[in-house]
């Protein structure tokens, strides 16, 4: 009795009004971020430019700001905002050079890191992809 009222609880939740409007209050919430996505992706990307050159340039080792670049660098495995020449006007460089979170070792490295290809395949479609948009899209009028 205590899963039938359970199962006659969902199938009220699922069929009535309230479930309808939710779904479409999120469908709604998921296609307007979306939409402001795809219209200020030049003002997310320059503002994401400009904290990252800030974040490179007052870059210490130590302080949060610091983590977030070391992170960013070891995730994506990159080396400054374009390259590693970024760093040569950092006030790190002179005192220690370019951060170790922008060296990548290649001794640890195994087979094991390739398990997920289905991963690494999907990641080089999807850039392939991005790529392939950025070179074909049109400017709004």
């Amino acid at each position: 009795s205590l899963k039938e009222g359970r199962v006659q609880v969902i199938h009220f939740f699922l069929s009535s009004p309230q479930y309808a409007v939710f779904l479409s209050a999120v469908f709604m919430t998921e296609l307007i971020a979306g939409i402001s996505g795809f219209v200020f992706r030049h003002e997310i990307k320059g503002t994401f430019l400009t904290t990252y050159s800030e974040a490179v340039m007052r870059y210490d080792g130590r302080d949060d700001r610091s983590l977030a670049v070391d992170g960013v660098q070891r995730r994506l495995q990159c080396c400054g905002v374009y390259n590693y020449t970024s760093w040569f006007s950092s006030v790190y460089f002179p005192v220690g050079g370019v951060p170790s979170s922008c060296c990548v070792s290649y001794s640890d490295c195994s087979s094991a890191d390739l398990k997920n290809t289905t991963l690494l395949i999907g990641m080089s479609l999807a850039c392939c992809l991005s790529r392939f948009i950025n070179a074909n899209q049109y400017e709004m009028v």
